[in-house]
């Protein structure tokens, strides 16, 4: 079991390189991911990557 599966996990700057990054491999542990980032279409962009691998996240 992974640390982080079943919690929930904030990530800030999400809608590009580390904080998507970041996003990514927590959704991967198993968390659910809420993602942040002034940038709006980076941010729905990484919640459509988790969702695409089997995630779960919100913008």
């Amino acid at each position: 079991m992974a640390r982080v599966e079943n919690k929930v996990a904030l990530v800030t700057a999400a809608g590009s390189g580390l904080g998507r990054s970041s996003a990514l491999r927590l959704a991967e542990e198993g968390a659910r991911v809420v993602v942040t980032d002034l940038n709006a279409e980076g941010g729905a962009e990484t919640v459509k990557q988790i969702a695409a691998a089997g995630g779960t996240a919100f913008f």
